[in-house]
């Protein structure tokens, strides 16, 4: 009898050293041509174990302020549970100030919690990174003006993106000036990852930062107090 519980214990070590030696990747793709716009949000964690699926179809501007449709799907084969659901979100003047309040009360409930996101930041690895645009105004002299000042920003975009996480691919992309009519079209993709026992330990090293645990839940009720439009399963 002994010999099996210590087998069981054998098992659950080696399972939590797996869990912790596995990799959380998460891959972004933001595409806009005309006034379509499309974000897709992908995680795979657990060696594929869990997987989650968020995906944006379309973005508006209005009057109102920016109206999306968000269509989320959860699956984890291995538990044999697969979830999917879609809901209309908006963001206004009211959810920025909820946001900013929001902010405000997760500063002062931990101590240095700018420090520890950069922190938490760096350990972030980009494994790949590719931007492409298409730009064109009607008039091949603004075109080539406007060509420039893209190039301009993505080596900006680059340079922020390796001051805040490791940069481990080299970044690709183009930007392709059309000269017979007017056009804008940007496709970014890029790839992250980050190990689990890392995030883990990462996150343990929040909790004796923590000041007022009260004013922290209320914090992330403010955040997660997004207005919608409509909700649909």
């Amino acid at each position: 009898m002994v010999f099996w519980y210590w087998a069981a214990a054998a098992c659950l070590l080696a399972a939590a050293v797996a869990a912790c030696l596995s990799s959380v990747r998460l891959r972004i793709r933001y595409s806009r041509s005309g006034k379509l716009d499309q974000l897709v949000v992908i995680v795979h964690a657990l060696y594929g174990l869990y997987r989650f699926h968020v995906e944006i179809p379309t973005i508006r501007l209005s009057k109102t302020g920016l109206s999306y449709r968000m269509k989320e799907q959860t699956e984890a084969p291995a538990a044999g549970r697969t979830s999917s659901g879609s809901r209309r979100m908006l963001i206004n003047l009211r959810t920025l100030r909820r946001l900013r309040l929001a902010v405000r009360e997760m500063l002062v409930s931990v101590r240095e919690l700018k420090g520890w996101l950069f922190e938490g930041l760096r350990k972030i690895e980009c494994t790949r990174y590719r931007m492409d645009i298409r730009i064109g105004t009607g008039d091949a002299a603004s075109t080539a003006v406007a060509t420039g000042l893209c190039w301009s920003v993505m080596g900006i975009a680059t340079g922020v993106l390796d001051r805040f996480v490791k940069l481990n691919t080299h970044p690709n992309g183009k930007v392709e000036p059309v000269y017979a009519g007017i056009e804008l079209s940007v496709v970014w993709e890029a790839d992250f990852r980050i190990r689990a026992g890392t995030a883990l330990a990462h996150g343990i090293k929040l909790l004796p930062r923590l000041r007022y645990g009260s004013a922290l839940r209320k914090a992330f009720r403010d955040w997660r107090s997004v207005p919608r439009q409509a909700s649909e399963s």
